[in-house]
């Protein structure tokens, strides 16, 4: 489902008490999603560890939603409703 300028924006604004490192993961998945958290490491500087803990503060957030990956149950992948 494609994201529109405006939910973009509506969710920016809730991305304020956010840390640089979860902004940068919500960008990914909004551009690339549904995504694996290897993934998202592949594609970003970013730690392992950092980016699994920007995915829970983004899905506690409602601004991301997880849902099981069907090809490797052992992960999941990252999506904006």
């Amino acid at each position: 489902m494609a994201v529109t300028l405006e939910e973009s924006i509506i969710n920016q604004n809730h991305l304020t008490g956010l840390p640089p490192s979860a902004v940068t993961i919500y960008k990914i998945v909004i551009g690339r999603g549904p995504i694996t958290s290897s993934e998202i490491v592949d594609l970003c500087s970013l730690a392992p560890r950092t980016v699994r803990h920007g995915l829970k503060l983004l899905v506690r957030a409602s601004l991301i939603q997880k849902l099981p990956h069907l090809l490797d149950m052992r992960s999941c992948k990252f999506y904006v409703d």
